[in-house]
């Protein structure tokens, strides 16, 4: 089960690797908005710690899936 489940994670397609990619670019692109509001405010504060490291997480999730997929290209 545990093979199946992490299968396009450790060989994505080109597909997984494309939908990974912009749900990503979607996910930290409305993140940003929503913690500016719409760039009114500045992106550097303390209060915001948690959401960076949620965008730090979802940043290396999404570089093991290019490193995997040109690894196994």
């Amino acid at each position: 089960m545990d093979s199946i489940k992490n299968k396009w994670i450790d060989n994505p397609s080109k597909k997984n690797l494309i939908i990974s990619t912009a749900i990503w670019f979607a996910g930290i692109f409305l993140l940003i908005l929503s913690l500016t509001d719409f760039f009114k405010e500045s992106f550097f504060s303390k209060k915001y710690l948690l959401i960076y490291l949620l965008m730090i997480l979802a940043t290396v999730s999404v570089v093991k899936i290019h490193r995997n997929y040109w690894k196994n290209k």
